[in-house]
């Protein structure tokens, strides 16, 4: 039997629908707490805390939950910070700048993505072998305040913005189709037996 191949797109839409989008829909609970999961994790990842992000969320989840008496599944949230990656960051993280940039009415200087890069490769080639000691991490964000993340800052705060409202909208708007529709089929198999 020859073995079926799949090119790396359709591969990547499996890996998206299996990893976000059925943990979306089958998530138990209000529609209305699964939109808020969608929404904080996109928050989250479209902000330059690229590393640290499920922990913000789960700080998010304690305080929401506990002192706002607004819940999420905090699962679901975490799983939508990865939209931003380690393949995706670097493109995301010079979306954010050339916005911050002109945020702050900064035209001379929008440098060009290859610039960009040899600047994020010194920043990643200077924390060190270990990528995960403090000394590595601490070195990564001085890097990234001294060299562009002002920019980077300001620039992230309208992709997050627009991430969490659209996420909430869609994520609600799919969750109520998705339950509405499994409830359809539900009647008309109760229909069918009778």
């Amino acid at each position: 039997m020859e073995e079926r191949r799949h090119s790396l797109p359709r591969r990547l839409m499996r890996m998206l629908r299996l990893r976000l989008v059925i943990p979306l829909v089958r998530s138990g609970g209000k529609p209305e707490n699964t939109a808020r999961a969608v929404a904080v994790g996109l928050l989250y990842a479209f902000t330059p805390t690229f590393g640290i992000q499920m922990v913000l969320t789960l700080v998010h989840w304690y305080i929401s939950r506990n002192f706002f008496n607004k819940d999420f599944n905090v699962i679901v949230a975490m799983a939508w910070t990865w939209v931003t990656n380690l393949v995706t960051v670097p493109i995301c993280y010079y979306a954010f700048f050339l916005t911050g940039q002109t945020i702050l009415g900064r035209w001379h200087d929008l440098t060009g993505f290859e610039s960009f890069s040899n600047f994020w490769e010194t920043a990643m080639g200077r924390t060190g072998g270990d990528p995960t000691s403090l000394q590595a991490w601490e070195i990564y964000f001085s890097i990234m305040v001294e060299g562009w993340g002002l920019a980077i800052v300001v620039g992230s705060i309208p992709y997050a913005i627009i991430g969490y409202i659209v996420g909430y909208h869609w994520t609600l708007r799919v969750a109520i189709r998705w339950r509405a529709a499994k409830q359809l089929k539900k009647e008309a198999l109760a229909k069918k037996r009778l």
